[in-house]
């Protein structure tokens, strides 16, 4: 699946490379979109603050509003039936999937939020984003909204984060050009991975945890 700033989402087949299906979202660009944990489903985020719920054989089959900027990340929780949204306005939300009501808005104090994602165990919630005090990620309770930790460490804006399958630790991609790990024990900094030149847009853990990807 891909989605695009032309206001496309596309499925392909990765044998062929052929195109399978392709919708059209005429409101703006395509910031985000993640599978459900059935691959039935997408879940997008656009430039008009709308969230997309997508059926892979129709198209969209809801569309959820709260957001009042750009939404820049969407997630699933573990079992399907949440999803994690974040936006420039500042906010993440969690969504009911069956009834697409808000059922958690955290006001993050982040200028903007370009990531949010639920731990492995759909217990916490991590935020990264931009800051002007240098608090770029902010941990939550996923059930109660309340901050649990300040990651202090990034001097410039956090723009992906990642979990390891066993919620041990928490990695995140930032403008500073930096990648950093945290022991989400104790919440504090393990190591600074450095060797971009530019902004890190996107990290990606291997399914044993060993081998991290990022794109800058």
């Amino acid at each position: 699946m891909t989605c695009s700033y032309n206001e496309s989402l596309r499925v392909w087949n990765l044998q062929t490379g052929e195109q399978i299906s392709h919708w059209d979202d005429e409101n703006g660009a395509i910031q985000a979109i993640a599978l459900s944990v059935d691959g039935k489903k997408i879940v997008s985020g656009s430039d008009d603050g709308v969230v997309r719920l997508w059926s892979i054989e129709i198209g969209v089959i809801a569309r959820w509003t709260g957001h009042t900027r750009e939404v820049e990340s969407v997630c699933w929780n573990g079992d399907g039936e949440r999803v994690l949204s974040g936006s420039w306005d500042g906010t993440a939300r969690v969504w009911d999937v069956e009834t697409g009501n808000t059922v958690l808005e955290i006001n993050t104090g982040l200028r903007e939020v370009y990531t949010a994602i639920f731990s492995p165990d759909s217990t916490l919630i991590a935020t990264g984003g931009h800051s002007k005090e240098d608090e770029q990620i902010k941990i939550w309770d996923a059930n109660t909204g309340k901050l649990v930790s300040t990651l202090k460490g990034h001097t410039l804006s956090v723009h992906c984060l990642a979990w390891t399958a066993n919620r041990s630790t928490l990695i995140s991609g930032s403008w500073d050009y930096t990648i950093r790990t945290w022991d989400t024990s104790t919440w504090q900094q393990i190591a600074v991975l450095t060797g971009h030149f530019q902004p890190v847009q996107g990290i990606a853990i291997s399914p044993n945890g060993r081998i991290l990807a990022s794109a800058s």
